[in-house]
């Protein structure tokens, strides 16, 4: 077993934990707390910088109000502890938060230059950006973001890059690696001498809320953030979000600017009775999606003999299901391959079990791949039905009631970061007058992510209309024979395998009117399982720049029109 330097080691401590406060100093945990326990609403957070070394909790507060005192006022909570950072709020109702910074430090990412490239190793040799972070374990994961250093934004020629391994030389110094096999050649010979990378690191949260209903996120900024940014689970009522995005200044020693924000989404919104309304934000430098809308998709452990109860899995702990989902929701059975729906009940009970039933965890294994699902954890849930829903293992059951329906997203900015702007699994949903530029792969996708996050759902209801998307859709996975998003806005569907059927099911009611495009690396637009879809009025140009012969063709998909349509009917055509 080889053992960590013990500069390596030192860098670890230092960076992951922090020192805790003197006993006689007040936290501003206390003093919210202190607050809170007076009866008050409204605690005001005193200007200038607050160095955090734990999150904030927020528990159990009904309109709860927490802000910076005024723009002339400012406060920064800086939180230093990568593990445990950010503010986590639980079961709260009317709950506010305005006006104040969030950043941590250390930051959740380092990035330097790439000195040299060594094909026959198949390796690339970096040096740290001054005042950025040492190479500490945590950045060591392989994940990389490749920059092109003259403009700053993402290498529009690189795809996504995951070394095969990476270690330091020197906590100034590193390598990724790439193994020798035709899978990992795109993302080797996408570096060149000279590019910026950033290596970020996935951990905590920036704001998490769950359980809660009437929330305001207004006139945030959100720096560096370990992770998703903004995380809402479990989420009913009213809940409205103004807030920026952006990498922040230079840390002390710096001659860069920060390439990255957040390590992961803008937005991360699921497991919600209501959508969310998404007006006047600007995110921008994150390490994955602005937003992300969505469902479940429970996996069916067995079904009993009269089809009136489905056993189902979740690989994690115990989780708030209880609390959104009611008596009376549709339940829409899945087939394990296409995801076709193979019939609909309605809900009589359900209920988390007290252990899972025998061989569920070898079963949990098989089904969920990504390397975020934590091992070991496993929870079984029983759905009672009203009538009998005939499933089997290995099908899935997706609850549309909680896949954040009745959502709008309107007049906001979405630029320069890594994979989708929206990506939309919810129905009922409104997106408007948004500006989307310089993102790395989609701009807008409707359609579930069943395979590998088992996300839902299916989509019906969206209106997608006057937004502008400039120079989007350009990383080069969209181009492979296996890509299926391959258009700027992409209706869409897959399968457990490309192979599979195609199910009957399909999106309905989409509207795609009165957009500008320009810009983009395959079809402007392409629909893909869909019914009833009306593309009127939109605007393209410089469509199709990166469009080959074999993008897509594993899925069968047409890709070499600047509007292409798939597996759809009743499909309303017409230029401006």
């Amino acid at each position: 077993m080889k053992r960590c330097r013990p500069w390596c080691a030192l860098i670890f401590s230092l960076t992951m934990f922090a020192i805790a406060p003197a006993r006689d100093e007040l936290t501003l945990q206390q003093q919210i707390d202190r607050v809170i326990a007076r009866g008050e609403t409204r605690f005001v957070i005193p200007p200038g910088e607050h160095r955090l070394p734990a999150g904030l909790r927020l528990r159990n507060l009904k309109n709860f109000t927490l802000e910076a005192a005024s723009a002339d006022a400012p406060a920064t909570l800086i939180f230093t502890n990568l593990r445990d950072g950010g503010i986590f709020a639980t079961d709260c109702d009317g709950l506010t938060l305005r006006g104040f910074t969030i950043d941590f430090d250390p930051l959740a990412f380092t990035q330097g230059t790439v000195e040299s490239i060594d094909p026959k190793k198949r390796e690339i040799t970096f040096a740290l950006h001054d005042g950025y972070p040492d190479l500490a374990p945590h950045f060591l994961t392989g994940r990389a973001h490749l920059f092109d250093p003259a403009t700053l934004l993402w290498k529009t020629t690189a795809p996504d890059i995951y070394a095969t391994s990476a270690r330091a030389l020197s906590p100034r110094r590193g390598i990724l690696q790439f193994a020798a096999n035709p899978a990992k050649n795109e993302e080797f010979n996408a570096f060149a001498v000279g590019d910026y990378i950033a290596l970020d690191f996935r951990h905590a949260r920036g704001i998490r809320v769950e359980r809660a209903r009437d929330l305001r996120i207004d006139n945030l900024t959100l720096h560096s953030i370990p992770s998703i940014a903004v995380i809402c689970r479990f989420m009913e009522g009213d809940n409205v979000f103004n807030y920026k995005i952006l990498p922040g200044p230079p840390p002390p020693g710096a001659t860069l600017p920060r390439l990255l924000s957040s390590s992961a989404d803008g937005l991360n919104y699921a497991y919600a009775r209501t959508g969310p309304v998404i007006e006047n934000c600007d995110f921008s430098r994150m390490g994955d999606d602005s937003v992300n809308l969505h469902g479940i998709a429970f996996y069916v452990a067995s079904s009993s003999n009269d089809n009136r109860t489905l056993h189902l899995l979740r690989p994690y702990g115990p989780e708030a299901f209880p609390s959104v989902i009611r008596p009376g929701d549709e339940v829409r059975g899945l087939a394990s391959d296409s995801f076709d729906v193979k019939g609909r009940s309605t809900l009589a009970a359900f209920r988390a079990e007290a252990a899972p039933p025998p061989g569920a965890r070898e079963l949990a294994a098989s089904v969920w791949k990504s390397v975020a699902v934590p091992s070991g954890k496993l929870t079984s849930y029983r759905l009672d039905l009203d009538n009998p829903l005939p499933l089997s293992t290995g099908d899935f059951v997706e609850i549309p009631a909680i896949a954040a329906p009745g959502y709008i997203i309107r007049n906001n900015r979405f630029t320069q970061h890594r994979a989708r702007a929206l990506r939309l699994m919810s129905s009922h949903g409104i997106v408007e007058d948004n500006t989307i530029e310089d993102i790395k792969q989609s701009a807008i996708t409707i359609g579930p992510e069943f395979t590998f996050a088992r996300e839902a759902g299916w989509v019906e209801d969206v209106v997608i209309r006057h937004n502008t998307l400039r120079r989007v859709a350009l990383d080069p996975a969209l181009q492979r024979p296996s890509a299926y998003t391959p258009g700027a806005i992409s209706v869409f569907h897959r399968g457990e395998m490309p192979s599979a059927p195609l199910p009957a099911m399909r999106h309905k009611n989409i509207r795609i009117e009165q957009n500008t495009l320009t810009h983009t690396g395959g079809p402007g637009i392409h629909v893909n399982q869909a019914q009833n879809v009306r593309i009127v009025g939109n605007t393209l140009s410089d469509t199709n720049l990166n469009t080959r012969p074999s993008a897509s063709s594993l899925y069968k998909l047409t890709t070499g029109q600047p509007v292409a349509v798939d597996n759809s009917t009743d499909v309303t055509l017409s230029e401006p």
